[in-house]
């Protein structure tokens, strides 16, 4: 991601309102735009197909398919993009662009091995134990198997710095998406099922497709060392396994309510919970702003910050590296109070517009009763995220395990427990384990700030600088995983 940052650095270099403005823009475009298309094709496919006179098994197998599909892509691929994205990284400095193709032939081969093995018992459970038929399954497989491929992809769309590329992608494939599936239900007499199914997979199949083609064209030199990025994994497990507990913890809870009295079973494979779920939902895009904040923040002035420190480490004087860790925590301190006060903001303003209105447009009162609790977990889980990015940058790793492992066991814990709570109280269990996180990646932070000098100079070793690389200058190597930095 950061990458993103030189954009948006052209983008303030001249302050202004106007300024501002397209930075905003341009950060929404990058995180959330390709979701937003994505849920505006959804919901326009609802409404012009006529969902509503479709029967209610139909229209939950449909979107419990589409919520598997996207929730799981995203738990499978999203530990193998942070590792890969490390790799990426160390590739551009040490400037051996030919092993870049092949190690994206080699993340997306995992990655889609993993997904067709874990695809099997689900299509199987589709056919034999819910009866439905081959096409609708072979559908879900395409629409799966494309969102892991074009997620896995996305780590590698960044590298190339084009990311309006990545908006265009998801543009044109969702364009491709509402067009084939309206041609499926009215030209074909296809049923509005298994029209949007088939409209969905051509769609992603599409991004997939496109997003390959182009980062095949653009690291056209390719080596046969296929392999080379697979130590990786090894080396950064613990990089690995932040990202993973951080993304089970997000949805975990979800999973303890698809277990709940109340949820749904679906063909006989698929378990859901539609009101914690869509609670779940509404909370967490009240808060998705806060990824659009953070990005802005991080990616121009902490940024900047954390370079003159590590400038100063490298070949200033001790009053330059003491003046620049000030500047690098005060710089720290005001954008997570920045962020966090314009998030509250905003998600005041949605809250008291759902509390208001919300069962008047179509929203069910036991998912406004869960509501409240959870946009509360998701500010602080969200903000939990932007501690993570930051101990990524101080190379804490332990750091970002715990916080990681710290969210994910307590909410699951405490989801188990308050499963059996009220219905106002479903969402305590996910407030608790944003809560064990959050602090603890806070005071962690905080940790770091008071031995950051004690941090950098003794978890490193000076090395030889003409022999290290082909690049020239390396100061220091991690010794606990011999990767340069």
């Amino acid at each position: 991601m950061a990458g993103i940052g030189f954009e948006l650095k052209k983008i303030y270099r001249k302050e202004s309102i106007s300024r501002g403005m397209l930075g905003v823009v341009y950060s929404s475009v990058v995180t959330v735009g390709p979701m937003l298309m994505v849920i505006a094709a959804i919901l326009l496919l609802y409404f012009f197909l006529g969902m509503t006179k479709v029967s209610y098994a139909d229209r939950e197998l449909l979107s419990s398919t589409i919520l598997y599909t996207f929730i799981f892509s995203v738990i499978l691929t999203a530990p193998f993009n942070v590792v890969f994205s490390r790799y990426l990284a160390d590739k551009f400095y040490t400037e051996e662009y030919s092993n870049i193709l092949a190690s994206y032939y080699t993340g997306n081969s995992i990655c889609c091995i993993l997904a067709t093995v874990l695809f099997l018992p689900v299509g199987w459970s589709l056919r034999v134990r819910g009866g439905i038929d081959i096409p609708f399954i072979l559908a879900a497989y395409v629409q799966w198997i494309s969102l892991v491929i074009l997620f896995f992809a996305i780590t590698y769309l960044h590298a190339t710095k084009d990311y309006k590329i990545i908006a265009l992608f998801f543009f044109i494939g969702m364009f491709v998406c509402f067009l084939s599936a309206f041609a499926f239900y009215k030209l074909l007499d296809q049923d509005a099922v298994h029209s949007i199914i088939y409209g969905l997979s051509l769609g992603f199949f599409l991004i997939a497709v496109l997003d390959f083609s182009y980062i095949k064209r653009y690291f056209r030199s390719v080596s046969r060392a296929y392999g080379e990025c697979l130590p990786y994994l090894g080396i950064f497990k613990k990089l690995l396994a932040a990202n993973l507990f951080y993304i089970l913890g997000l949805y975990v809870h979800n999973f303890v309510f698809w277990t709940a009295p109340s949820r749904l079973f679906v063909a006989s494979t698929f378990y859901s919970h539609q009101a914690y779920d869509m609670a779940s939902c509404l909370a967490m895009f009240t808060n998705i702003s806060v990824m659009i904040s953070f990005m802005v923040v991080v990616e121009t002035r902490f940024h900047n910050a954390y370079k003159e420190y590590m400038e100063g480490v490298i070949g200033g004087t001790y009053k330059m590296i003491v003046k620049a860790r000030k500047k690098l925590f005060r710089t720290l301190s005001q954008q997570i109070i920045q962020v966090f006060g314009t998030q509250m903001a905003i998600t005041s303003v949605i809250f008291l517009f759902l509390i208001l209105f919300g069962t008047k447009i179509g929203f069910d009162s036991v998912t406004m009763a869960i509501y409240p609790v959870l946009v509360v977990a998701f500010l602080g889980i969200f903000m939990m995220y932007g501690n993570i990015i930051y101990l990524y940058y101080f190379a804490d790793m332990t750091g970002a395990v715990i916080t990681g492992a710290l969210f994910f066991a307590v909410t699951l814990a405490a989801s188990l427990l308050s499963s059996t709570w009220s219905v106002p109280f479903w969402g305590a269990g996910v407030f608790l384990g944003m809560l064990a996180g959050w602090t603890y990646s806070f005071f962690r932070i905080r940790w770091i700030e008071r031995n950051l000098d004690t941090f950098i100079f003794c978890d490193y070793k000076v090395i030889d600088t003409m022999k290290s690389s082909s690049k020239g200058k390396i100061i220091y190597r991690k010794k606990e995983n011999n990767a340069a930095g």
